[in-house]
């Protein structure tokens, strides 16, 4: 009676920590995933703060879109409201590979991140992109053009013009010429998500799943997946892999960033 008591004990100790190891996994996953906003259905611009109004979405869609037909290029805004303590430098760099802008073998995109709170900007550039935007040239449109429209509270000239300004900067360096006047129809977008639900029903599924595996297979397979888990070194996340949604204009293509660009504040 007393070994089947030690042996009920122990393998209940079993089950709980490798119940403890699969959900820290999970949401390790999980939080690396959500680290980033998803693209919305604008792709070109991703305003998660409801700041920019209609006109000026469908001139940077219009733009934005012309601009990718005729060179590949990838040109991304991204309005989000606070940078919850990171850096915006590493937040931007993060979010360029996370989504994937540009081209996967030419990384030709090119990121205009701005944080309302913490009114601060950063423009993130594909490698490809550097001789035509480069560090000092970002920094003088953003200072003279998107800082100036920013302090007097006018987001979406200060976004528009800077856009359209690098826009043709891009252009030039692929020996092409906008004509900016397509008019494109702008597809509904869903910025936000919640995630809970699905969360709660994915862990209490892994939390009968564990149970089940120890209770009728000793839980073989739960180690197992623990180990594959590990040696698959999934439990950090590389640069973009250019598989995210950008919505009704074709997803993002891949590209990746050095870390050139620009930052300022207002």
């Amino acid at each position: 009676m007393r070994r089947d008591r030690v042996l009920f004990y122990k393998n209940t100790s079993y089950v709980f920590l490798a119940l403890i190891l699969l959900v820290s996994l999970l949401f390790s996953t999980v939080n690396a995933e959500n680290q980033y906003p998803k693209p919305t259905e604008l792709k070109y611009i991703n305003d998660y703060t409801s700041t920019i109004d209609n006109n000026t979405k469908q001139y940077i869609v219009s733009v934005g879109k012309e601009l990718e037909d005729k060179t590949g290029a990838q040109e991304v805004v991204v309005v989000i409201d606070s940078l919850q303590g990171n850096d915006i430098a590493s937040y931007a760099n993060g979010l360029f590979r996370n989504w994937g802008i540009g081209q996967k073998d030419k990384n030709n995109g090119l990121l205009v991140l701005v944080s309302i709170k913490d009114r601060k900007y950063r423009v993130e550039v594909g490698t490809s992109l550097e001789g035509a935007v480069t560090d000092i040239y970002s920094a003088r449109v953003m200072d003279n053009i998107a800082k100036v429209r920013f302090k007097e509270g006018n987001y979406n000239a200060g976004i528009k013009e800077s856009y359209s300004i690098f826009a043709d900067s891009i252009a030039k360096e692929y020996k092409v010429k906008l004509d900016k006047n397509e008019k494109v129809n702008l597809p509904s977008q869903d910025n936000k998500s919640d995630n809970t639900v699905p969360s709660i029903i994915a862990l209490a599924l892994l939390a009968v799943f564990v149970i089940l595996d120890f209770s009728f297979n000793g839980g073989r397979i739960t180690f197992f997946i623990i180990t594959m888990f590990f040696w698959s070194g999934r439990g950090g996340r590389g640069g973009g892999n250019g598989n995210n949604s950008g919505g009704g204009f074709g997803g993002m293509g891949g590209g990746s960033s050095s870390g050139g660009g620009s930052s300022g504040s207002w």
